[in-house]
C-alpha cells in the first residue's frame, strides 16, 4: 500500500509539472494548437506577470528549489520527453483526444468531492452530470458529450479547496522527479488520490490496471505539453522562472474559480487544448 501510495504521487507530480506552465485555451477540434505569441509578446505577458508576485516571500528555498530544477530537466530529457514524442508520432491526434477526454473523466469524482466542500452545489451537480453521462454515452469519457448539453467542465482539488477555505498563499516548492508545487498543493494531492475510487482500489485492487493507467496518463500528459515546454525552453532566458511563475499564477486563479482574467490572458495562447480536447491538466 505504501508502494502504491508512492508510484501515485510521483507519477502524477511528474505529469502535473508540464501542464503547470499553461491555462485553458481552445481552438480548432481537429489539430492541437500551437503556441501563437510571438516572443515579445511572451515575454511582455510574463514581465507584467511578475510584478504581481513577490518571490523573495513565496519562494524561500530558491537556490535548493533551482538545483532540484536542474535533476529534473535531466530526468525528463532521458526519459519522459523521448517517450511523449514517441507516443505522438506513433498515435494519432484523434487517438490521444480520446485518451485525454477519458483520464480526465477519471477525476469527475473528485471535483464533485472538493466542490462540496467548497460550498458550490452548482459545479458538485455538474461534475457528477458530465461524469454520468460521459462515462455511459461518451464511452467511458472517451467523448465529452456532457458538453454538448451544456456541462461545461471546471477541475477542481483539495488544494484548491484548502486555498478557498483560507490558504491562499503557500511556499514554492520543486519536488525532485515530480516538479512545480506548493506546500498547500502537495498536501492536497493526497487527499486527490485517496479520494479517487479509480486509484484508491475502491474500483480496482489490480495494481497493475492502477499502475497501467497512471502509466498512460504520465506520457499523454507529457506529450500534450511538448510544443509550450519546448517554446519555453527556447525563448525564456530563466526557466525556472517562467515556470515557476506559470505555476503560481495558473493555481492562483484555479482556486478564483478562473476569475482571474489578467492572468488567465496571460497564457491564453499557450495551451494545445481544443474544443474535442478539452483537458490536458489532469489532476486526480
Amino acid at each position: 500500500m505504501k508502494n502504491k501510495i508512492l508510484i501515485l504521487l510521483v507519477v502524477f507530480f511528474a505529469s502535473f509539472s508540464a501542464a503547470s506552465a499553461n491555462e485553458h485555451h481552445s481552438s480548432s477540434p481537429t489539430q492541437p494548437a500551437n503556441a501563437q505569441t510571438s516572443d515579445a509578446t511572451s515575454d511582455d505577458a510574463i514581465t507584467q506577470a511578475d510584478s504581481d508576485y513577490n518571490y523573495e516571500n513565496s519562494d524561500p528555498a530558491e537556490p535548493v528549489n533551482r538545483a532540484i530544477f536542474k535533476f529534473n530537466n535531466v530526468i525528463d530529457g532521458v526519459l519522459l520527453k523521448p517517450v511523449a514524442r514517441g507516443y505522438k508520432y506513433v498515435v494519432p491526434q484523434w487517438g490521444r483526444a480520446r485518451v485525454s477526454n477519458a483520464l480526465y473523466n477519471l477525476t469527475e469524482p473528485v471535483t464533485v468531492l472538493n466542490s462540496v466542500l467548497q460550498a458550490d452545489p452548482q459545479n458538485a451537480f455538474t461534475s457528477l452530470w458530465r461524469f454520468i453521462l460521459n462515462s455511459t454515452f461518451g464511452l467511458l469519457g472517451t467523448f465529452d458529450v456532457a458538453s454538448d448539453f451544456g456541462l461545461k467542465p471546471r477541475q477542481e482539488d483539495f488544494g484548491q479547496t484548502l486555498g478557498v477555505w483560507g490558504w491562499k498563499d503557500s511556499d514554492y516548492v520543486e519536488l525532485p522527479i515530480i516538479g512545480p508545487s506548493t506546500l498547500r498543493d502537495t498536501l492536497g494531492l493526497g487527499v486527490d488520490y485517496v479520494s479517487n475510487p479509480f486509484y484508491n482500489g475502491m474500483v480496482t485492487d489490480n495494481d497493475y490496471v492502477v499502475y497501467g493507467l497512471l502509466g498512460i496518463r504520465l506520457v499523454d500528459t507529457r506529450a500534450n505539453y511538448l510544443e509550450v515546454t519546448d517554446q519555453i525552453d527556447r525563448t525564456s532566458l530563466d526557466t525556472y522562472a517562467t515556470y515557476r511563475s506559470a505555476y503560481l499564477q495558473k493555481r492562483a486563479n484555479d482556486i478564483k474559480n478562473g476569475q482571474s482574467r489578467a492572468v488567465a490572458n496571460n497564457f491564453t495562447n499557450s495551451s494545445p487544448q481544443t474544443s474535442d480536447y478539452p483537458h490536458s491538466n489532469n489532476r486526480p
